[in-house]
């Protein structure tokens, strides 16, 4: 069985999480951490029980670490473009934390940066090891819904107390609109559901007196590569708990969240809840990195492109760019972007 060294770059909420998952598959071994400030660091380390792990201040100092094969970017947001190119150029492969960049020329830098490296990649679209993401792919494949026609995703997750210290999030420059901070979950979801790159988007965003810098309430319209469409909104400022809204709708059957109609099974006269874990808290210990990781171990080991890699997350984040264009301008915008 391969081993494979892990340096963690980046200290904060996500980072401990990431540990944990790679803790738990026995491929792996942290065996670095690095963080601007060296208390924050050596704090990680041994809060998620990893004593022998060395521990950096310099991105290039983890980098240059020959023990290290996979570096998972936990860093903020207008950072993660930067270093995955430098990773890539240091011949490691990557787990980045959405989203991973927050402009169109860093996203294609990135892009063209891990192509000549040929290291392997997984983009942080954690909820694809979600139990009801999973439920819901495998009643599409046995064709429960039939053709959809018609899907829809919500990312509602209000900024509260948590945020307390991450004023990173709320600026534009370093936290990106509202769909790529955090919607791109939900655009991310419509094209796994659907397996189709999104062509065209129309967005519109409001201001919903939240502390964010831009408007972070946004949604876009979206149309498929097939000519079906979609919809999905990204809310900051909501007041409630943390919502993920699943709605696909087909020809022959229709999924609302852990609900399913279908004309599969004869004489149904009312939804079937299946009872499973939703994707329905922001709080990263609920989220299942440990498939994630294991992923990304399976993916290097057979030498095999991950379904959720950087090329993929491409037209995600390229939606996510659009509709921000599209909501300024008032206008339908066609992807890919020019």
């Amino acid at each position: 069985m391969a081993k494979y060294g892990v340096g963690i770059h980046g200290a904060g909420w996500v980072a401990g999480a990431h540990v944990a998952a790679y803790k738990a598959d026995p491929r792996a071994e942290v065996v670095a951490i690095s963080s601007r400030k060296e208390t924050s660091a050596r704090r990680l380390a041994e809060e998620t029980d990893c004593p022998d792990a060395s521990i950096y201040t310099s991105y290039d100092e983890l980098l240059a670490d020959a023990r290290v094969d996979v570096i998972s970017i936990c860093t903020p947001n207008d950072l993660h473009s930067i270093e995955t190119i430098k990773a890539a150029e240091a011949g490691k492969h990557i787990l980045i934390e959405k989203p991973v960049a927050l402009t169109l020329d860093e996203l294609r830098a990135s892009r063209d940066a891990v192509q000549q490296a040929g290291v392997k990649t997984v983009v942080g679209f954690v909820l694809h090891w979600n139990p009801l993401f999973e439920i819901i792919k495998e009643q599409i494949a046995l064709g429960a819904l039939g053709r959809i026609f018609y899907s829809e995703v919500d990312y509602w997750h209000e900024i509260a107390d948590w945020y307390a210290g991450w004023d990173w999030v709320k600026s534009r420059k370093t936290g990106g609109n509202t769909f790529l901070s955090a919607g791109c979950h939900a655009v991310d979801a419509l094209r796994y559901f659907k397996e189709q790159d999104i062509v065209e988007v129309f967005s519109y965003e409001v201001a919903d007196g939240s502390e964010i810098e831009e408007p972070s309430t946004s949604v876009l319209i979206c149309k498929f590569a097939d000519g079906t469409i979609g919809k999905a909104s990204s809310s900051l400022g909501i007041h409630s708990p943390y919502q993920f809204n699943i709605d696909l709708l087909g020809e022959d059957g229709t999924i609302r969240d852990n609900r399913i109609y279908t004309s599969k099974m004869p004489g149904q006269t009312g939804y079937a809840t299946i009872p499973t874990i939703l994707p329905d808290s922001g709080d990263v210990a609920h989220h299942p990195f440990n498939g994630e990781m294991s992923h990304l171990f399976d993916c290097i080991d057979r030498d095999e492109e991950s379904h959720v890699n950087l090329e993929d997350a491409i037209n995600t984040h390229e939606a996510c760019i659009a509709a921000e264009i599209s909501a300024n301008e008032g206008r339908p915008v066609t992807l890919p972007l020019p």
